[in-house]
């Protein structure tokens, strides 16, 4: 092959390289849904979570002065991104009748276009509108009791296992204590007790075995709880300074759920005597 044959191929690749690179930067920005729907491509710089669309810097600009949406509070693209999926799923509309939301049924636990409501919820009660709820959510009171409980179980559930692990670690003493007298015992009657050795460290192994199955089955548990309930911990900062008001109000919906579920598993494991100190009879 040519050196000047080399050249072309090493100047071909080179420039594909640097097409697909551009091709990777750009399917990883959002484009202007206003400037789309005219044909025009121009990358979006905010997202309003309320109108569900991404606008450029000169749609942004019209979104802010316009009667019907200068009171909508847009976020940042880069900012909507660090919003966890599930929350960004959550919008203003109904996906049946692409309506928006106006009011929330407790009886049904979700949100009600005027359209389902004048259809089928006319004789539902208990209804509240949308706008009062979410209304300064974020410095409303269930949210900071949500964000307390969150903290106060992040607080317990580390008390739990610290406490679980202590415990663990004690049987693990007490067992070799009692190997111990075992062995001291063996000496002092050789051989005649050979046999009451063999026995007593067969059960004590398997009170042992037990009760440590017990407590890390507990360990467990308590971790895979206080892993959600950090995840949830983590999810409500950030809800809380980039979210939506509706979308902070269906996530403390949804988490105050979860949350009182825990508190009540919690509570039947105190109860049933789950967290009681583990001793190894025979110290």
């Amino acid at each position: 092959m040519s050196r000047k044959i080399q050249v072309k191929i090493l100047a071909k690749n080179y420039l594909k390289n640097i097409i697909t690179q551009k091709e990777m930067a750009t399917s990883q920005q959002h484009t202007c849904d206003i400037c789309m729907n005219q044909h025009i491509t121009e990358y979006a710089i905010v997202r309003c979570p309320e109108c569900d669309e991404n606008f450029c810097e000169k749609c942004k600009t019209h979104h802010e002065f316009s009667k019907a949406t200068k009171n909508h509070i847009v976020i940042s693209v880069d900012n909507f991104r660090k919003i966890p999926k599930f929350v960004q799923d959550f919008n203003f509309s109904c996906p049946e009748h692409d309506e928006s939301f106006v009011l929330y049924f407790d009886t049904h636990d979700k949100p009600c276009c005027a359209y389902s409501f004048h259809n089928a919820h006319t004789r539902c009660r208990n209804s509240t509108p949308l706008h009062t709820l979410i209304k300064n959510i974020k410095e409303s009171s269930s949210l900071a009791d949500l964000v307390t409980t969150i903290s106060d179980l992040t607080k317990y559930l580390t008390n739990i296992s610290e406490d679980r692990s202590k415990n663990l670690q004690d049987l693990v003493e007490q067992k070799n204590r009692i190997e111990m007298k075992i062995k001291t015992t063996k000496e002092a009657f050789n051989t005649c007790l050979d046999k009451l050795e063999a026995d007593l460290l067969d059960k004590l192994q398997k009170t042992f075995i037990e009760q440590e199955l017990q407590i890390q089955n507990i360990l467990k548990d308590i971790e895979l709880r206080k892993s959600k309930i950090s995840e949830m911990k983590e999810n409500v900062t950030i809800v809380k300074s980039l979210a939506s008001q509706f979308q902070i109000f269906m996530v403390m919906r949804e988490f105050t759920h979860i949350a009182n579920m825990v508190e009540t598993h919690l509570q039947r494991l105190f109860d049933s005597g789950s967290f009681n100190w583990t001793q190894i009879s025979g110290t």
